[in-house]
């Protein structure tokens, strides 16, 4: 029996304007096996969050529109369902949270009449039964005081607190498949790690699959079995983390990863990408990586390179990754 959760086939979403199509996901792949955690990393513009809204089926439209692909949840195809049946599913079976809690949280109702309407909703509970599993799940994510919290107002929590309120909303239901798009961008660093290992346990707890969307890779090694590294649209490398860590095969990974602060040694300048990602409506002709690539050659410029496995489970889109030696320091300029 496969122990596949979700199957994300050749996804294409387009959004149609008036300057032209913008192909925000164009063509990506990868699947999510229960219990573990996919990390989807890249800059702002490489189609991470768009390819998260596609999943749940929250792409705005106008003007976006999923043109192509299939995204397979256990034994259904989500794009082939009625938005009654996506309903359902979405906040039950598949869950997201977002990059900024307090304009996702409702100002006007109290922490524990959202989450007890999720509970109410999909699990069918009564107000009481659901205001008592509210205050559980409070208390499941670290909330101290939660029988007191659970009658406040989201202005009256921390940035910290909200967004473990969002996360006990999330899970109340216990869902199969969690989706986590920046859930600790505005949060500073000793709440970013409470976060994350809160995540890592309630994953251990509920055996719940997470896709981790992020721009951050050393979020992504905190937490993460296997990456995909997006840029343009598509994906650039995909493999699991330790590999891409230790032996990352596309300059732009590599790139990512050589811009990680570090503490140790005199020598700890950060050696940031050249340039900026293109327009969207404007990338090259070939690999949309070549304007801001060390390597990039004649061929480069020409035509785009496919997603190759270049070694068991390790997945790369470029024409020179055999002849570059990306692990050495002085090889990423």
């Amino acid at each position: 029996m496969s122990s596949t959760l979700l199957e994300v086939k050749d996804l294409q979403t387009y959004f149609f304007t008036d300057r032209g199509t913008v192909k925000a996901v164009d063509g990506v792949s990868f699947d999510v096996e229960k219990g573990e955690t996919l990390g989807i990393v890249g800059e702002s513009g490489s189609g991470k969050s768009v390819t998260a809204a596609s999943i749940m089926q929250l792409v705005p439209s106008p003007p976006g529109d999923i043109v192509g692909g299939e995204i397979n949840f256990k034994d259904e195809n989500l794009l082939d369902l009625k938005m009654k049946r996506i309903r359902k599913i979405r906040g039950n079976e598949i869950s997201m949270i977002f990059q900024e809690p307090m304009t996702s949280l409702n100002p006007v109702y109290t922490i524990g009449e959202q989450i007890s309407e999720v509970l109410r909703l999909h699990q069918g509970l009564n107000k009481d039964e659901a205001l008592e599993k509210s205050i559980d799940m409070l208390e499941k994510v670290g909330i101290p005081s939660p029988e007191e919290r659970v009658h406040e107002h989201p202005h009256q929590l921390s940035g910290g607190m909200r967004q473990r309120v969002m996360i006990a909303m999330a899970l109340a239901c216990n869902p199969e498949l969690l989706i986590a798009d920046e859930p600790t961008t505005a949060l500073d660093v000793t709440i970013q790690a409470q976060i994350l290992e809160l995540m890592d346990e309630l994953r251990d707890e509920f055996n719940t699959s997470i896709i981790l969307i992020t721009h951050n890779l050393g979020v992504i090694a905190e937490v993460a079995d296997k990456v995909a590294v997006m840029y343009g649209g598509r994906i650039v490398e995909q493999t699991d983390t330790v590999t891409l860590y230790k032996d990352p095969e596309h300059p732009y990974t590599a790139g990512l990863i050589k811009s990680i602060p570090k503490i140790e040694g005199s020598e700890g300048k950060l050696k940031p990408i050249k340039g900026t990602v293109p327009d969207p409506l404007n990338f090259p002709n070939g690999c949309k990586f070549a304007n801001r690539c060390n390597y990039a050659e004649e061929k480069c410029w020409a035509e785009e390179p496919d997603l190759e496995e270049v070694k068991p489970d390790h997945y790369v889109r470029c024409w020179r990754w055999k002849e570059l030696d990306l692990k050495n320091e002085s090889e990423v300029k």
